[in-house]
């Protein structure tokens, strides 16, 4: 081979390299711009979940909270009905217990 051709061989290899180079870099760089893509992607669906159990467990507190103030609501009104139906026995036995209350003590010896 003559020296045109050994330096046209190094000038093609050369050249290869270089482009091999600059695919290279840019496959480097497509690589980084993928992971940060794929990180930001992540981090979004992230949030997105995050939000949704946020709200979930908010709508889970709230009906909990709705559930204990219907529970005491309930409790409530039983005490107030019970009572009711306590004082309206004592008006109409009162007396009765009293004096049977009364000889109960009174006769205990």
């Amino acid at each position: 081979m003559e020296q045109t051709q050994y330096t046209n061989l190094i000038d093609t290899i050369l050249e290869a390299e270089q482009a091999a180079g600059h695919i290279s870099d840019e496959a480097r760089k497509d690589q980084e711009a993928f992971e940060s893509s794929l990180e930001q992607e992540r981090q979004a669906v992230r949030e997105k979940y995050m939000g949704w159990a946020r709200d979930g467990l908010e709508r889970l507190r709230r009906e909990e909270q709705e559930k204990k103030e219907q529970a005491l609501a309930a409790q409530d009104l039983r005490q107030q009905e019970t009572s009711q139906k306590m004082e309206q026995a004592y008006a109409k036995y009162g007396d009765n217990w009293v004096d049977t209350l009364f000889h109960q003590v009174v006769d205990i010896q």
